[in-house]
């Protein structure tokens, strides 16, 4: 099964190593890109950098290599920060249906990390805008989050570690020891010790 734990055991020659250096982008969908555009550019201020429309044959001919099945849909890409970009394919309107966030595959929410001026900016925004969002909601320690909706009913977060200023420390904020990563892992069924140790092989000990 594609993304089962036992697929890449047969190369562990780079155990322990970030072999990728982020996201380049996150490519989500929409059937109204000017609502779209001026949700992420004047709502939550992220920069429209490129528009395009995708060349055709790249949609329902030979070409296509994953696009969304159709001809010459639009392609924007706006800048969410730390040089990675949001990108949206615009889909014929009624041509498909709403995603369900909890399907199996599916994308449960996007939180992007915001310093604590930007937090407070962002909630004068959604308020400003009349867009329904969450108070701060406690998350792992030291995180606060606020969650709502954009236009396309995706979900979106904005998460904050107010102790950490202007140089939020994302993954030193998450980071666990072996010890506690182990308990969990534990928890799985269908993994011996030896799965479990190559796992938590890049942690702290602890």
């Amino acid at each position: 099964m594609e993304g089962s734990r036992d697929a890449p055991t047969q190369d562990t020659s780079h155990a322990g190593e970030i072999l990728p250096r982020g996201v380049h982008h996150l490519a989500l969908t929409t059937e109204d890109m000017g609502v779209t555009t001026t949700f992420y550019v004047d709502v939550l201020g992220m920069p429209l950098v490129h528009a395009m429309t995708v060349p055709p044959g790249l949609g329902t001919g030979p070409g296509n290599r994953g696009n969304p099945p159709y001809e010459e849909v639009r392609h924007y890409f706006y800048d969410m920060g730390n040089d990675s970009l949001l990108a949206f394919f615009e889909i014929p309107k009624d041509a498909e249906p709403q995603s369900n966030r909890n399907a199996i595959g599916g994308m449960q929410h996007v939180a992007f990390t915001v310093t604590p001026d930007r937090f407070d900016e962002i909630e004068k925004r959604l308020d400003a805008n009349g867009i329904d969002h969450t108070p701060r909601i406690p998350q792992l320690p030291g995180l606060l989050g606020i969650y709502f909706y954009d236009p396309n009913g995706i979900r979106l977060e904005m998460a904050c570690q107010p102790e950490d200023g202007d140089a939020p420390g994302v993954i030193d904020g998450v980071l666990q020891t072996k010890a506690q990563a182990r308990a969990e892992l534990e928890t799985l069924d269908g993994v011996d010790a030896a799965w479990i140790e190559r796992m938590v092989a890049a942690l702290p000990d602890g």
